[in-house]
């Protein structure tokens, strides 16, 4: 039996969510949570997998026997043992293998679990062979398979799971933002999980009966990229925290914001955060919050903690995959 383990980071979307979708850039950054995979081959001709989210099933073939999870542990499971199986061809191996998954990541509310699920299996299950896939690789195979969950998906969340640090994203292209300081970020959960492509869908609805508002609101959307990205260059955390709020301004007016969304927001603000949005898809979900010390940080998650929510506090991870 050979063994072998591999751990990506979740991540964040600091700028440019659903915009993004129709040809803005987006500025995102991983975060120091991981989906940590070991592997191993077994005798059986099988494919099993297990995660410590409450997700297990196993694969004969195509066949899938669920084992924990319900009928949603087939969703999340597909796009890990499709990535395996590719990965077996390609190196035309018989034997069966095995996967144990554990997060530190929220499921379902815009961290990209999904995607650092899909970098670390394919990482992982590589290293049991004698040739490693290089990072590009890696990434190219897990934008694939996440793509069974997400059909449109840019493939940048598997991007800056596997590069790590902060990335600019447009249009199939990504550049590396370098920032000046740490950022002192929190995260804060809604509790609502939400379902990425019905919310694409209703922004494309939103654009298709509103054109001439939602081209304004693109152009604004990334004006404040641009002004982010020189913001986080140069440090001025106060401006980065003010074009948060103007990015949550547009998000809300595009309709995907929650009551229990802003309701985050406000109590991060009045708690001294700089600024404060939606992460990722919005409909519940989660709220990203940048402080301007580490003491402000861990007073605005107690106050998020102190009203009945989960809070984080993060800070942007350089390594992306680790094999």
């Amino acid at each position: 039996m050979t063994k072998s383990k591999a751990s990506a980071p979740a991540k964040v979307i600091l700028f440019g969510e659903h915009f993004v979708v129709h040809g803005n850039p987006a500025i995102l950054a991983s975060i120091n949570r991981r989906v940590v995979v070991n592997a191993r081959t077994i005798s059986e001709n099988r494919v099993a997998i297990r995660s410590d989210i409450g997700f297990a099933g196993h694969y004969s073939g195509s066949i899938f026997r669920m084992i924990e999870g319900g009928m949603e542990a087939k969703t999340i499971l597909d796009p890990l043992h499709s990535a395996i199986t590719r990965i077996l061809s390609s190196r035309s191996k018989k034997t069966g293998i095995e996967i144990d998954i554990s997060s530190s990541v929220p499921l379902g509310i815009g961290l990209g679990s999904s995607a650092a699920a899909c970098v670390a299996t394919v990482a992982a299950v590589t290293s049991l062979f004698q040739k490693k896939l290089n990072r590009q690789e890696i990434c190219m195979m897990a934008i694939e398979s996440e793509r069974l969950i997400h059909k449109d998906s840019s493939g940048a969340d598997c991007y800056v799971s596997t590069f790590g640090g902060l990335i600019h994203y447009r249009k199939d292209k990504f550049k590396k933002v370098q920032a000046k300081g740490p950022l002192a970020l929190i995260i804060a959960s809604t509790g609502i999980r939400h379902f990425t492509g019905d919310l694409v869908a209703s922004v494309s609805k939103f654009k298709d009966s509103n054109e001439t508002l939602f081209e304004s609101m693109a152009k604004q959307a990334a004006n404040i990229c641009v002004q982010a990205q020189g913001a986080i260059q140069s440090g001025r955390h106060d401006r980065v925290g003010e074009l948060m709020n103007e990015n949550q301004a547009l998000l809300r007016q595009l309709g995907i914001s929650h009551y229990k969304t802003d309701d985050l927001i406000d109590i991060c603000c009045k708690a001294g955060a700089l600024g404060a949005k939606i992460t990722g898809a919005g409909g519940g979900g989660a709220v990203i919050a940048l402080a301007a010390t580490k003491e402000d940080s861990e007073k605005i998650a107690s106050r998020v903690k102190a009203v009945g929510y989960d809070s984080y506090e993060v800070k942007i991870d350089r390594e992306g995959l680790a094999a």
